[in-house]
């Protein structure tokens, strides 16, 4: 493990071609974290967690304000994994498959974006970024693996809101809320969303990557690097990916390298 270090691309210093990506980039991804937050707003207000705060109570009195440490950490979880149930019963509601659809439709127009950008990157032309937002592209991507794809990232989007539900009503009641107001704890947790902008963010991030690795392939180019991309210092995951390029295309690490990286690939 390295230090960590500044970014090779300082995101707000960004000019020319690089700049455009990364509107772009930020655009598509924002516009995905709102879909996704209102339809993830919509399904939760189904969302019942009175037996889970019932229960979390009785095994958290008021007076316990300071549980031992493992005592909490066993609350915690076995919290975090009634939450998760009931969190789970929601992907059997009708407004389950437009959430999938919205996440799907996402990454396939981040794909079909990146390859636009992967090509403007390559001839230094930031035009080829240029026009409507849509990048509906017939060939990018594909459909049973971005199908998988919005799965997976709902997955993990449900783990980390149950862990943070848990967090907060397991908070609550070490302070001796009632009823009420864990049931806000609750509501701002589902509010904030931060778990599915997170996955929401980072899966359309992938499918930028694999559309910029398309048109780097259609390019014919052989070798990749990644650089490093920030607003202040990258991890030394990110930084050893970048010392190790250039690599085989087919076989060059494709960011984002964990959760809202913003790395990039370019041919080397």
């Amino acid at each position: 493990m390295v230090a960590d270090r500044a970014p090779t691309l300082q995101l707000g210093q960004l000019t020319g071609t690089w700049a455009a990506v990364y509107r772009r980039r930020d655009r598509l991804e924002q516009r995905a974290v709102g879909q996704v937050l209102a339809l993830w707003r919509e399904l939760a207000a189904a969302l019942d967690l009175t037996a889970v705060m019932t229960a979390l109570r009785q095994q958290i009195a008021p007076a316990e304000s300071t549980p031992a440490a493992d005592r909490r950490r066993h609350v915690q979880q076995v919290t975090t994994a009634a939450v998760l149930a009931q969190l789970a019963r929601l992907t059997s509601r009708p407004e389950w498959p437009q959430l999938i659809a919205a996440l799907t439709a996402a990454m396939h127009r981040g794909r079909a974006a990146g390859t636009r950008a992967g090509h403007a990157v390559a001839t230094d032309d930031g035009g080829e970024l240029s026009g409507g937002e849509d990048d509906q592209g017939d060939d990018a991507g594909d459909a049973d693996a971005e199908l998988a794809a919005a799965y997976t990232v709902t997955a993990a989007a449900l783990r980390g809101t149950a862990q943070n539900i848990a967090r907060a009503l397991l908070t609550a009641a070490e302070q001796g809320a009632d009823e009420r107001a864990m049931l806000d704890q609750v509501a701002a947790v589902i509010r904030d969303g931060a778990a599915w902008s997170t996955s929401t963010i980072t899966a359309v991030g992938a499918a930028w990557t694999d559309g910029m690795a398309d048109a780097y392939q259609q390019r014919g180019v052989q070798e990749l690097s990644v650089v490093t991309v920030g607003d202040g210092h990258v991890c030394p995951t990110c930084v050893n990916a970048e010392d190790a390029s250039p690599y085989p295309a087919a076989t060059a690490p494709r960011p984002p390298l964990h959760p809202l990286c913003r790395c990039t690939l370019q041919s080397a």
